[in-house]
């Protein structure tokens, strides 16, 4: 059997905010640094920006960084994307983007990355969020969801902190 990357799912808010932005293109670099793939939902804000992070470390065509679209155009995807995945499911998405990632780290985010945290939560794949941001990954972090899991959200305050949790989350 051949051995697969490591794929990092980093999910927030799909509007732009530069200080979200600048944070999540931090994380796209860490992850790429550490050699992991990179999905997200392949658009605009957190996804565009880890995605450039990412695409900064591996350059173009790395087949690393999947967008997992919501819509039927490849074409949507942002312009860092290697690897354009057209659903036309809508948020639906979302549950793909959480089984393609070995971890999943959230930035900020509203309704959509509280379903996939939700999501993650329910398929046993751990969960690292970041505090400074806010949104549901904020609100999330240190938290045990449920009884589901004897675990929490992970919580972290720095790229730093999220490399080590990396490392230690998947080896």
């Amino acid at each position: 059997m051949n051995e697969q990357v490591k794929v990092v799912a980093v999910i927030g808010s799909g509007e732009p905010d530069a200080l979200l932005d600048a944070l999540a293109e931090q994380v796209g670099r860490t992850v790429a640094s550490l050699g992991y793939g990179l999905v997200c939902g392949g658009l605009g804000g957190v996804m565009e920006a880890a995605c450039r992070g990412a695409r900064a470390v591996y350059g173009p065509g790395s087949g690393r960084v999947i967008g997992i679209l919501p819509g039927t155009r490849k074409d949507d995807a942002n312009a860092y994307v290697d690897v354009s995945v057209a659903t036309g499911l809508g948020y639906a998405r979302n549950v793909l983007v959480v089984l393609t990632a070995d971890a999943v780290v959230a930035v900020g985010g509203a309704t959509g990355t509280l379903s996939e945290i939700a999501y993650a939560w329910q398929h046993g794949k751990p969960i690292c969020a970041f505090v400074p941001g806010g949104g549901w990954g904020a609100r999330l972090a240190g938290e045990t969801l449920d009884g589901k899991r004897d675990d929490h959200v992970h919580a972290v305050e720095t790229v730093e902190e999220l490399a080590t949790w990396l490392e230690v989350t998947l080896g």
